[in-house]
């Protein structure tokens, strides 16, 4: 049986759309408060070696 491929675009397009809309459900009420991203500290200045 043939598949139409403008029905499985079709298909596609619509479950990206309302995955699309559950995201962005999702993040405008967040579930728990972001934490802020931990700083690194740059690392030691190494002295250069001379030979």
């Amino acid at each position: 049986m043939p598949v139409d491929p403008y029905a499985v675009l079709q298909a596609l397009l619509r479950a990206e759309a309302s995955r699309a809309q559950r995201a962005d459900r999702r993040s405008a009420e967040p579930a728990e408060p972001a934490q802020p991203a931990p700083v690194a500290e740059p690392p030691a200045p190494r002295e250069d070696r001379t030979r």
